[in-house]
């Protein structure tokens, strides 16, 4: 019985006193699902808007960045505090500012290129003096034929 003492334990009666998640009072209506708003995540991607209703899980929880369905009322996500509804300005690059030309650079000036024409214009004579000089080398280890008439 309720109020007994066995040993060193007292029996109690009544509910449940979890502190798992909010008790449903029966003369509460129940709680209707929420909607998630869509959001901006901290990625940039737009994350669209969804309502939860699957079972138990009916409250919008998370956080401003990351938003899902819960089903304890106490870990609701207040999302009127959040801001991330419109496009997060690091996102609004628009277009490159315009280019201003360095009065100093003159591209007539610019030697870059010539230096690579060069070297590979050197690259390439040595490439053809060992070849030809390979050519002339095996011609000249030849037997010599004679010339018989």
């Amino acid at each position: 019985k309720a109020g007994q003492q066995l040993g060193s334990f007292v029996v109690l009666s009544g509910g449940n006193h979890s502190s798992l998640g909010d008790q449903l009072d029966p003369s509460e209506p129940p709680p209707t699902p929420d909607f998630c708003r869509g959001y901006f995540d901290v990625m940039g991607q737009w994350d669209p808007p969804f309502n939860c209703s699957s079972g138990e899980f009916i409250f919008c929880c998370g956080t401003c960045g990351f938003r899902f369905c819960c089903k304890f009322k106490k870990t609701r996500l207040d999302q009127s505090t959040c801001t991330n509804y419109e496009t997060p300005l690091w996102m609004n690059t628009g277009k490159p500012p315009s280019r201003i030309d360095d009065p100093l650079h003159d591209p007539t000036r610019d030697k870059t290129n010539l230096i690579v024409y060069i070297i590979c214009g050197v690259v390439a004579v040595m490439v053809l003096v060992g070849i030809f000089t390979k050519l002339g080398l095996e011609k000249a280890h030849r037997p010599q034929r004679e010339h018989m008439s």
